[in-house]
């Protein structure tokens, strides 16, 4: 089992279908494609299953602004469940980092189904996140599915994504099974989403780049937006706009 843990900063940004396409074509010239993305497409798909809380204690950390927070999420790529990943990302501010393991179909399913006496593992990082799932109770909430086009640098951790089609399946949560549900589209306008991830500064001709383009740059959560259309608690205001 492998494991990896990932620390840079990250900044996120809103950008139109129309200049997601210009910036993707722009930055294949001058950056490395990632080397798990479709040569034809230059990209490959995420999905990944969210846990929660029965109170929706993460959720409700990010609404609140808290800056220090995390999440939990088993993960797979291009909808093939060869390579399975369990996954913690904590965030302070704009600062992230990310630890991550490599785990087995079964061992997802055990965890996923709340079956945690059956997940035996040599891994410490999937052993505590484990213990920390069963004891404050988190369950299955949503699956965040997205197209990401990705360019990096060998040097500096940079790492630039465009993630276009945002996409989840409401309350169907069988991220192994995700053809057995339709998806629903989160955006309904023309926006996209821009990640800039870097441990090192950016050089000045990314900066150049970035700089051209009209960028609006916001907190923005996949797993909140989400949970659009989905009321999981009656206490709370609409993650919506009503019009």
């Amino acid at each position: 089992m492998n494991n990896a843990t990932i620390h840079r900063e990250e900044y996120k940004y809103y950008i139109s279908n129309a200049d997601t396409y210009l910036l993707g074509e722009v930055l294949s010239q001058v950056l490395s494609l990632d080397v798990n993305a479709n040569s034809v497409t230059k990209q490959y798909t995420i999905s990944s299953l969210y846990f929660e809380t029965p109170d929706s204690h993460d959720l409700n950390e990010k609404l609140d602004g808290i800056l220090r927070r995390k999440k939990h999420r088993v993960r797979i790529y291009n909808n093939d469940p060869t390579t399975v990943k369990l996954e913690t990302k904590k965030r302070i501010g704009t600062f992230v980092s990310k630890d991550s393991a490599i785990i087995s179909v079964e061992t997802a399913n055990s965890i996923i189904n709340n079956n945690y006496s059956s997940v035996k593992s040599e891994s410490k990082f999937c052993n505590n996140i484990v213990t920390n799932l069963k004891a404050h109770g988190y369950r299955s909430r949503v699956v965040v599915e997205y197209d990401r086009e990705a360019y990096y640098l060998p040097f500096g951790n940079i790492r630039i994504t465009l993630d276009k089609n945002l996409r989840t399946y409401n309350t169907y949560t069988d991220i192994f099974n995700l053809k057995n549900s339709p998806s629903v589209p989160v955006f309904l306008d023309n926006d996209q989403i821009l990640e800039i991830k870097f441990s090192e500064p950016l050089p000045c001709f990314i900066k150049n780049i970035l700089s051209s383009f009209s960028l609006k740059r916001c907190s923005i959560s996949k797993y909140v937006l989400s949970q659009r259309f989905t009321d999981h608690s009656h206490r709370r205001d609409h993650l919506t706009n009503p019009f």
